[in-house]
């Protein structure tokens, strides 16, 4: 009777690829139409679509490989760095200092965050196999 359809597990696995294709999509969409409307005039929203492509489409792939949060973070604010830069070399003109730090902020946010988990030690202690077979008792 079910012959012809695919199982459930593969569904979810298509659904979960089309969920990640279309949400990053729209947000390199959107970074593009808000960097065109940040930058000059000569920087065009294709050449910025341009610049972000490769940045959206390795955060698309770190997100869809479920890699760690942290790590995730980590890539994705090296990535928007990468491309401020890259937008800076291939802008006409010279953009306003404002841009570089807003390319910045990421990198430097991320690691503030970092540096205050590992001052309050928040960290999460490993739990040892056998600590963990000698309590279930």
């Amino acid at each position: 009777m079910t012959k012809g359809l695919l199982p459930i597990v593969a569904r979810d696995h298509g659904m979960r690829r089309f969920d990640v294709v279309a949400m990053f999509v729209c947000l390199w969409l959107l970074a593009s139409m808000v960097l065109d409307v940040a930058t000059p005039k000569e920087l065009t929203v294709y050449m910025i679509g341009a610049a972000i492509a490769p940045a959206a489409t390795i955060s698309a792939l770190l997100y869809w490989l479920r890699v760690p949060r942290f790590d995730f973070v980590v890539s994705f604010a090296t990535l928007w760095m990468v491309s401020g830069m890259l937008i800076e070399v291939i802008t006409p003109r010279p953009l306003s200092p404002l841009i570089a730090i807003v390319a910045v902020a990421p990198m430097v946010i991320v690691g503030a965050v970092f540096k205050v988990h590992n001052w309050r030690g928040w960290r999460r202690k490993p739990i040892s196999m056998s600590q963990d077979l000698v309590g279930s008792d």
